[in-house]
C-alpha cells in the first residue's frame, strides 16, 4: 500500500504510463521513472489505518490524446482546493 517501488513493478508488468490504485485513502499523483502513480484517497474522508491525517479527495482525469490532465479534489477547512498536474506521453 503505497509503496512506489511495488507499484512501479506492477506498472510495468501491466505495460501502462499511468497505474491508478488506492487502499491507503491519502491521495497522491507521484512521477516514479518517468511514469505517473495516482492515488484518488478517499471521497468521504473514511477512515485509514495508515494515517490518522485524512483529507477528503478525488481525482479527475482529462485525457486529450497523448496528453493527461489530473485534477485533484481536495475539502480543507470547508473549502474545496484543486490542484493540477499534467502528463504527456512519451512517443515510442
Amino acid at each position: 500500500w503505497g509503496d512506489h517501488m511495488a507499484l512501479s513493478m506492477w506498472r510495468r508488468k501491466l505495460g501502462c504510463d499511468i497505474l491508478i490504485s488506492g487502499h491507503t485513502h491519502k491521495n497522491e499523483v507521484v512521477e516514479q521513472e518517468g511514469y505517473y502513480h495516482i492515488n484518488p484517497g478517499s471521497i468521504t474522508g473514511a477512515y485509514s489505518p495508515i494515517t490518522s491525517d485524512i483529507i477528503p479527495s478525488f481525482v479527475l482525469l482529462a485525457v486529450q490524446g497523448a496528453k493527461i490532465v489530473c485534477y485533484v479534489y481536495e475539502l480543507i477547512d470547508g473549502e474545496i482546493d484543486v490542484s493540477k498536474t499534467e502528463f504527456t506521453k512519451k512517443a515510442a
